[in-house]
């Protein structure tokens, strides 16, 4: 039996070296996504998420004030891991073309608005629309298996795929980025998608820290997906994306 274009994606996506691939229903987001890329971003039903792991040695080896130019956890961020999701992404999206749908690979690290602090596309909405995680306290996408030391990229199509489900999860009594943040910028507060992200991250105070240093504290201090930690243990919810 032949296996479906979705299968075909996923094993592609793994064998790519990523760890999660996920598929997200955008129409519950419609205007939001709208808003942010305009209606050539909106009109597509459908996201495909995928994520890659960051490597933890790394990750636990990054001290806060560094300087990105000196930064070996900025350089597997930006320097290895996102090209490596950028080229993941463009294989996927030429797959669906080849298919015969329309394809829009979202850059990892996309065109970013200064004024607005804001992308084109969230990476984050379609990670959690797709099931693969939830925003928590520090507005990071939280996976059960990985925690925050996840980095997504996503395609946006209109291919016939089956999507995932969001988590009902929460950082509850959590309190290690909030307390660990170098800029204060996180105020403790649990993700409600009716919000603003302003309403849980001072998003001014993080980006003008991160001008000058190599940030990434909240992730290594996160519990979820640290190694030895009892939450990174946790079995991850089913899901069918």
């Amino acid at each position: 039996m032949p296996i479906s274009l979705q299968e075909r994606l996923r094993r592609l996506s793994r064998e790519s070296g990523s760890a999660l691939f996920g598929i997200a229903d955008l129409g519950p987001a419609h205007q939001f996504i709208c808003g942010m890329g305009g209606q050539a971003v909106g009109e597509y039903p459908r996201a495909i998420s995928i994520g890659m792991r960051l490597m933890d040695a790394v990750v636990d080896n990054h001290s806060p004030g560094e300087k990105p130019e000196n930064s070996l956890y900025w350089h597997h961020v930006y320097n290895v891991v996102t090209p490596a999701l950028d080229r993941l992404s463009l294989r996927i999206a030429l797959e669906l073309q080849t298919e015969g749908h329309r394809a829009f690979p979202i850059p990892a690290s996309q065109p970013y608005n200064r004024e607005t602090l804001k992308g084109v596309f969230s990476h984050k909405l379609a990670s959690r629309l797709a099931g693969l995680g939830w925003i928590g306290k520090s507005s990071l996408l939280l996976t059960p298996e990985f925690g925050p030391r996840v980095r997504f990229t996503s395609v946006l199509t209109d291919a016939p795929l089956s999507p995932g489900f969001p988590l009902d999860t929460t950082c509850g009594n959590c309190r290690e980025c909030v307390v660990s943040c170098p800029a204060g910028a996180i105020k403790n507060r649990e993700f409600c998608p009716d919000e603003p992200v302003e309403m849980r991250v001072n998003t001014r105070a993080c980006a003008e820290y991160r001008v000058a240093h190599s940030c990434g504290i909240c992730v290594a201090k996160c519990p979820r997906g640290r190694p030895g930690s009892t939450r990174s243990r946790l079995l991850r919810p089913g899901s069918p994306g």
